[in-house]
């Protein structure tokens, strides 16, 4: 019986010790997570490039295409010269469309072959796009590095970065290769390179969460791959902060906390990836707020008991303030009902002293506001759950999934009753505790709240329970934000 209860002892013990390790490093394991998923893709991007590269340097060997650039370069002079009889056209045309199965089969690899003689000249491409008969080195100025290399006549192989190639009318990168016949140098191939491609590699991130994504970024700076948080194409359109992208070129390798591109505090892990002369930095990264929001979800009780003592503790210092703006018009929210305003009303309810008002925002867009009385679900009560319906229209009819981290929730209350199911509910429908904020005043009767979206200000009256007429106008900005209180707790925790 001893050794049993003694195995129990040491289980538990092990338990909670395990428990207390992973919360102190909590933001160790993310960082152990995104290097996995950094090496991960760098090495998927070393064998990516790798097979390009091999599959360039095969063809800058390769007969058949050598046979086939000569063939297109004498017919293409030839046709300055003279009219081409019928005849050999058509058995032209014949060995072009054999050499299109061969492309297909051996250098697929590739969005487009490019021929070019001597002069500069795209005398034959697959795709037949606008750079065919371009002479490259005169139009340069449009073309770009393409042209800016041919005119260099370079005898060896060149790589070409990513950039905007016009013929194309997207991102594009090339391999350049000399061609000889009989020890002369003839010309060169140009094998174009689409961003598509590489943009795969980088584009599954599921195990990263909502908020995590993997990606490319060139020297300058700017995205070479896909954001999924943005709306449009970020290829080559998106350039990162210098403050952030410089330091790691600088160090090569590491782990950095940062600021990214949609001003979201987020874990990075990244590395710089060489190929051929060019550096591209591989990054992968998850929000912060993501993080602290899981980590609540483990450790649900310990933080729900902690945030309450926190407020408790540290109760808000209230500056009574006069409201520059005075409204004659506003929509009234009765108890146990909300309504949303989204073409410039202004929401109003008062009375909140038992019960508690939630507001759930996007300034500039829309904006609803929750009248919750005791019977709610959010007091354990089963009459109405006026949370769920606001959050539950939110995400189907107001928001693309992208933008849900944009919404702000507010919660009004002169008690706590309500708050930790607040946040559980919250979570547990996607959002995040960083999007969570609590007007609490213990010492007031009750509170009248006015939401006014389209100027993003909420104007929040507590009644003093002791002096009826005195009224404290609170600022928004004079409110807990639950995210800094469990950072805070879990900054104290890891000490």
């Amino acid at each position: 019986m001893y050794k049993f209860f003694s195995a129990v002892f040491i289980s538990l013990l092990l338990f909670e010790t395990s428990a207390l390790a992973v919360q102190k490093n909590t933001f160790d394991w993310t960082f152990v997570q995104l290097d996995y998923a950094r090496k991960e893709k760098v090495k998927s991007l070393k064998r990516f490039t790798e097979r390009l590269h091999n599959f360039a340097k095969q063809a800058a060997k390769d007969k058949r295409i050598a046979a086939f650039f000569e063939m297109n370069r004498q017919y293409f002079n030839a046709g300055h010269d003279q009219k081409i009889p019928d005849s050999l056209s058509s058995k032209v045309k014949k060995l072009r469309k054999q050499f299109d199965q061969y492309y297909l089969s051996s250098y697929f690899a590739f969005y487009d072959i490019i021929f070019i003689n001597n002069e500069g000249t795209a005398f034959y491409t697959i795709r037949k796009e606008m750079d065919t008969h371009v002479n490259l080195i005169n139009e340069k100025g449009s073309i770009g590095k393409l042209g800016e290399v041919i005119s260099q006549r370079p005898d060896h192989e060149v790589f070409i970065d990513f950039y905007n190639y016009s013929p194309s009318s997207e991102p594009a990168a090339f391999f350049v290769e000399p061609i000889f016949n009989k020890g002369i140098q003839v010309g060169w191939i140009a094998l174009q390179c689409a961003i598509n491609k590489l943009n795969t590699i980088f584009a599954s991130t599921d195990e990263l969460g909502k908020t995590g994504e993997t990606f490319l970024v060139n020297q300058n700076g700017l995205l070479l791959t896909e954001s999924y948080f943005k709306g449009y194409s970020t290829i080559l359109k998106l350039d990162l902060d210098d403050r952030n992208i410089k330091p790691k070129f600088e160090n090569e390798i590491g782990n950095r906390i940062v600021t990214d591109y949609r001003g979201a505090a987020a874990l990075s892990s990244f590395e710089v990836f060489e190929f051929l002369g060019s550096k591209w930095l591989v990054i992968a990264k998850i929000d912060k707020n993501e993080i602290l929001t899981e980590h609540y979800k483990r450790y649900n009780k310990y933080y729900k008991d902690r945030i309450l003592e926190y407020v408790h503790q540290n109760p808000l210092v209230l500056s009574s303030f006069t409201p520059e703006k005075r409204y004659d018009k506003t929509v009234r929210v009765d108890i146990d009902e909300f309504l949303k305003a989204e073409k410039g009303e202004v929401l109003e309810t008062w009375g909140v002293s038992t019960c508690t008002a939630l507001i759930a925002t996007i300034p500039e867009r829309f904006s609803y506001l929750a009248h919750i009385s005791p019977k709610d679900k959010m007091y354990n009560g089963n009459e109405t759950n006026l949370l769920k319906q606001v959050t539950k229209k939110i995400k189907g009819f107001d928001v693309y999934p992208c933008e849900r981290q944009d919404v702000i929730f507010i919660v009004v209350a002169p008690h706590l009753d309500s708050i930790p199911n607040i946040i559980d509910q919250l979570i547990e429908d996607g959002f995040f505790l960083s999007q969570i904020k609590i007007a609490y005043n213990p010492s007031a009767k009750s509170a009248t709240i006015l939401s006014d979206y389209k100027n993003d200000t909420v104007i929040i009256k507590w009644i003093p329970s002791k002096d009826k007429n005195k009224v404290i106008v609170t600022d928004i900005d004079e409110i807990y934000k639950i995210d800094a209180i469990v950072e805070k707790v879990f900054t104290i925790s890891r000490k």
